[in-house]
């Protein structure tokens, strides 16, 4: 085992860090919590600012920083643009979603699904979104956690690389569980401007010790290609075809109707500040190309043997960082990776206490409820603890995401968009359209994974051996269920009582004259930014 890579006053600095965020969530959890809502939604009095830092921290802190970075180590800057999808799913989540979200006065993001479609439906969303939560979100960030710990210390046995894992899930499930959303909205909240400074200084430094901007920009990734434009051709892993298909299903489908994500618009005071706090997380979202990606480039320059693409991003923290500067960074980071634990839990627990034991036991009482959703905390917990650690078994933390993204996201994209915009979806259609979608989903992912059909693999054209075009494809046969299902089982007058409901509830919640004004501009200036950033990063800018 190599030696602590990091000062002490570094190492002060994180367990000052470590110990003053989870201090900042047990205080806030002294705020007593007294009903489910208070629980899991934070009392549905949030603010624009805290919502939006909260969305970016929980949806950035482990895939990103870890895994993203890792990936723009291996293929350049285009691995961010999966921020730049994100951005516009978050502001696709204000413009076209949550008028109808805080209209119905949900309590999960699935209950949409009973409310447009029927109660079998809502528990289907329900289970896929705990399994893409437990998977993809909490186990996930927990290996992000351990990997970055492993790098500043020096670890590189397996049962170091657990102790990490453990350390991490009792320090997080410690806030969650006492304060529930609440204490999570407020860490996420300290944490972003910590991440957001932290980010600008690591790339000023990684830069620096590269030899400069004018060094780093002559990177040309395996093919010759530029790594600095976001621009792929189609048959690349990550090339224009799967983004302008794939990828915006899956950002659609992560941030418009997981619940991790719409949980914090439910938790707003107002239409007006759930959408402007999801307009808010798009900006950091944008922001985050910069902060996150661009360092993972940079890393290719400085660590050309590196193996573990998803250690590029801390050895940058660990080698070239100033004392002192170091372990704030380092610390933001960790903590910030504590978010997504905290968010999956806190989520996930919600789910499985509103969509399942609630439906079964509606007459529970707010202390009950409590006290259940802490219980279902610590066994999820428990569970996702056991299971990070194998995830070093795929090729990559980002890649583990994507196909776990890629192939259950297809249904409920479908079904969500149909209930939102087609008057005739029905129950029927909704139910075939997820069965036959995860039936599909798990069929792929089989074939893309199991060593056993790896000739199977081997076999099918190149454009079907990509996650990313296979969940497209998926979701044009999910279409084609939706629309040939509900056209010849047809309407019941209950199905279009429900359909109308949706409509009207896009009505309920009002913004004022003044706020749809600050909206507007907020909106077109996010606009302009985002396709300044693109441009930037394009064969006609630095790309070039």
């Amino acid at each position: 085992m190599d030696l602590v890579r990091i000062s002490i006053l570094d190492t002060l600095i994180i367990v000052a860090y470590f110990i003053g965020i989870v201090s900042l969530g047990i205080w806030i959890s002294k705020s007593k919590v007294k009903s489910g809502e208070d629980l899991f939604l934070a009392g549905r009095d949030s603010s624009w600012p805290v919502l939006g830092a909260s969305l970016f921290s929980t949806n950035i802190s482990s895939q990103q920083f870890v895994g993203q970075a890792g990936l723009a180590f291996s293929v350049g800057i285009v691995a961010g643009a999966f921020q730049m999808v994100g951005a516009l799913a978050f502001t696709f989540l204000a413009m076209f979603f949550l008028e109808a979200y805080m209209g119905l006065r949900l309590y999960t993001s699935p209950e949409f699904f009973e409310k447009r479609y029927s109660r079998g439906s809502r528990s289907f969303v329900s289970g896929i979104n705990m399994l893409m939560m437990v998977s993809a979100n909490v186990a996930a960030a927990l290996y992000a956690g351990a990997t970055v710990l492993t790098v500043i210390l020096g670890w590189d046995s397996n049962a170091l690389f657990w102790t990490a894992v453990i350390v991490l899930a009792a320090t997080t499930g410690a806030y969650t569980v006492l304060g529930g959303l609440r204490s999570v909205l407020w860490t996420d909240f300290a944490q972003t401007f910590i991440l957001v400074i932290g980010g600008v200084v690591t790339l000023v430094v990684s830069v620096a010790a590269a030899g400069g901007i004018d060094q780093v920009l002559m990177l040309k990734d395996s093919q010759g290609m530029s790594m600095w434009s976001m621009y792929r051709p189609w048959n690349h892993d990550f090339g224009w075809l799967p983004f302008v298909t794939g990828v915006i299903i899956l950002g659609v489908h992560g941030h418009c109707t997981d619940h991790d994500y719409v949980q914090r618009a439910l938790a707003a005071k107002s239409l007006y500040h759930a959408k402007m706090g999801a307009i808010f997380a798009a900006f950091l979202k944008v922001l985050a190309l910069f902060i996150i990606a661009a360092p993972g480039v940079v890393a290719a320059s400085l660590f050309p043997n590196l193996q573990n693409g998803d250690a590029a991003y801390a050895r940058i923290i660990v080698e070239f960082m100033p004392i002192g500067l170091k372990g704030l960074v380092l610390a933001g980071l960790i903590a910030a990776i504590m978010s997504s634990v905290s968010s999956g839990l806190n989520a996930t627990a919600a789910l499985i206490t509103f969509d399942f034991i609630g439906k079964r036991k509606p007459d529970m009482t707010d202390e009950q409820t409590v006290k259940i959703g802490r219980y279902l905390m610590i066994g999820i917990l428990l569970i996702c603890t056991a299971w990070a650690p194998f995830i070093r078994d795929f090729k990559g933390l980002f890649n583990y995401l994507l196909q776990v993204w890629a192939l259950i996201a297809p249904p409920v994209f479908v079904t969500v968009i149909f209930g939102l915009f087609y008057k005739k979806a029905n129950s029927k259609g909704a139910i075939a359209t997820l069965t036959v979608g995860s039936v599909l989903g798990a069929i792929t992912f089989a074939i893309l994974n199991m060593a056993a059909l790896a000739q199977v693999k081997a076999n099918l054209p190149i454009y079907f051996q990509n996650k990313l075009n296979d969940g497209f494809i998926i979701t044009l046969i999910c279409v084609a269920v939706m629309l040939i299902v509900s056209h010849y089982t047809g309407s019941t007058p209950e199905d279009l009582a429900k359909a109308e409901a949706i409509r009207t509830s896009k009505t309920t919640e009002k913004m004022s004259d003044e706020e749809n004004k600050k909206y507007r501009y907020v909106l077109i200036g996010l606009f302009v930014f985002w396709f300044a950033v693109l441009g930037l990063f394009s064969p006609l800018g630095l790309g070039s």
